[in-house]
């Protein structure tokens, strides 16, 4: 198979994961649409993005467990066509407890989708840089969505936005084969050792990293929107904002297609980590519409960027990937703990709460990465 081949192979993959991920990739501009057309509370935003991530977080468990038993185009098969009838389900589920639930089960699928497809670059030479490609593919596709999105809510309301999902769903069913094709030097997993593994503290720690990181960043794309409109932008405003922030991002995913592991991990982790910080802070002058923009492709970026460094810290410590493996759980469970205990600090303030315990968190995920570095440094 020829590179050419390979990088286009790899990009209509990219798709079919970034279709997982789907309701995440238009997470600000929904949550906003089905609170405000659904009159519900607020904290709605916090609990609906809680619901769909955790329901990934366990789709890739259950495709962790099956991936090496199963074929990875089966896996991702069963999870698209979850995902496109819980998609067509939540345009008739208007109660917010039935709502929680369709999102969660909506979630799972995905989770399957995502999961199986990734799983899929683990056979090749240069999985990091496929990763890159990913980045760029999820920021292409989320530009183009967030930008349109407040057009499709304004004709049609979110059922717009679900029926787009689900439309996902379908395009890559039929751009399933290629799964077969970048997934033929997989081999199958084991997960005898993972007891033994998360006995070592350096494995609790990186994974303690990659929580806090994705929890930070979780927290702040979910509430993003919420707060452009408390900042007094109009939903036109706030999705072409989004939108152009998330192409301005796809930088990030170049980034690191370019520079591998050159650059080692200890600097651009500390870089990104202090671009996600500035990201946040920048909101709190959200009502200027350059900053808004500027904050978002930041904050983007930055996390694209940070992403596979945080799995390259977990490939070291595990050649078998067994930790990566976890590392998509502990990815999604960040993701869904952030907008979850944002909505319980949240009560009847401006929404700078959400922005500083993103920032402590981003905080927090540093002091875990310290002794991993002087780990390194002294192996060196």
């Amino acid at each position: 198979m020829s590179k050419k081949t390979e990088i286009f192979q790899i990009i209509l993959n990219s798709f079919i994961s970034t279709t997982g991920m789907g309701m995440l990739t238009i997470l600000p501009m929904m949550l906003g649409g089905i609170v405000d057309e659904l009159l519900l509370d607020r904290t709605m935003v916090g609990w609906i993005a809680s619901v769909n991530i955790i329901g990934v977080g366990i789709g890739g468990i259950i495709a962790s467990l099956y991936i090496g038993k199963a074929p990875l185009v089966k896996i991702v098969r069963i999870g698209l066509i979850g995902l496109i009838l819980f998609e067509i389900a939540s345009i008739f589920t208007i109660q917010p407890n039935y709502l929680l639930m369709v999102r969660f089960c909506s979630g799972i699928f995905g989770g399957l989708i995502y999961a199986g497809a990734l799983g899929a670059f683990s056979g090749l030479k240069d999985p990091i840089k496929a990763f890159g490609i990913y980045v760029v593919v999820y920021c292409i596709w989320s530009g183009i969505s967030l930008m349109s999105l407040p057009f499709i809510l304004y004709h049609f309301g979110i059922n717009g936005g679900y029926l787009l999902l689900a439309f996902m769903g379908i395009i890559s069913l039929f751009l399933s084969p290629v799964i077969n094709q970048l997934a033929q030097n997989i081999k199958e997993k084991s997960f005898d050792s993972l007891s033994f593994l998360l006995s070592k503290q350096t494995v609790i720690l990186a994974l303690l990293a990659y929580f806090a990181m994705q929890m930070a960043g979780g927290t702040i794309w979910a509430y993003t929107e919420r707060i452009g409109k408390e900042a007094g932008l109009n939903q036109e405003t706030i999705g072409l904002t989004l939108g152009a922030g998330t192409f301005l991002s796809m930088f990030g995913g170049l980034l690191v297609f370019y520079l591998g592991n050159s650059k080692g991990l200890k600097w651009p982790i500390i870089i990104g980590l202090i671009t996600m910080a500035v990201s946040g802070l920048l909101l709190y002058w959200g009502e200027m519409p350059l900053i808004f923009l500027l904050a978002n492709g930041l904050l983007g970026g930055a996390w694209g960027f940070l992403i596979p460094f945080y799995q390259q810290v977990q490939a070291s410590l595990d050649v078998q990937g067994k930790v990566v493996s976890l590392g998509t759980i502990v990815n999604m469970a960040g993701r869904s703990f952030g907008p979850a205990l944002s909505a319980l600090l949240l009560g009847t303030a401006a929404f700078i709460n959400v922005i500083w315990l993103a920032v402590l968190a981003l905080v927090l995920s540093f002091m875990f990465l310290i002794p991993l570095f002087r780990n390194k440094s002294k192996a060196a």
